[in-house]
């Protein structure tokens, strides 16, 4: 029998052509979650248009004419922004008063919001985000369409509860 003799330090071609294609699997493999896992945002934010859109048109069509609810936002802005107050809207007219009074930065105690929210501001703010590119959270009511719950960020939220008609 005979012994063919391999010199030390050499490798087989076969070693490099597996560690290659291990390397490619793992590539592949990675790339995966990467790239093709992610869901398509502009697909959401067709999605949310389209749900925005519906929603206004519900509350064009359904709005009452007299109605008041409350506006509780949270931001990081001061307490006078931040505080839920109650609005009230009807004949065109928005007003605004908080339930208790708030003291303002300058010590005076301030019975209604500097810069009150209503229905259709929130509506501008979602239909400006979704434009942006920004992808927002949005819940609407069912029955007469205005926003009830919007998350623009960590920091600014707004929400709209208590909707009641007036007479």
């Amino acid at each position: 029998m005979s012994k063919k003799y391999r010199p030390e330090g050499k490798y087989q071609v076969t070693s490099h052509a597996a560690a290659i294609i291990i390397v490619l699997i793992i590539f592949v493999s990675v790339s995966y979650y990467f790239f093709l896992a992610r869901p398509d945002e502009q697909v959401q934010r067709i999605d949310a248009m389209a749900a925005l859109d519906a929603a206004e048109a519900r509350w064009r069509e359904n709005r009452p004419a007299a109605f008041q609810y409350v506006m509780d936002r949270a931001c990081d802005c001061p307490d006078v922004d931040s505080r839920a107050y109650t609005v009230t809207e009807g004949d065109g007219r928005l007003s605004a008063e908080f339930a208790i009074p708030v003291e303002s930065s300058a010590g005076i105690l301030v019975t209604a919001p500097p810069r009150p929210v209503g229905i259709e501001d929130v509506f501008t703010l979602v239909e400006r985000s979704l434009r942006s590119g920004k992808l927002i959270e949005v819940r609407y009511d069912s029955e007469f369409g205005y926003p009830e719950n919007v998350v623009v960020s960590a920091d600014d939220r707004y929400e709209i509860r208590d909707f009641e008609i007036a007479n």
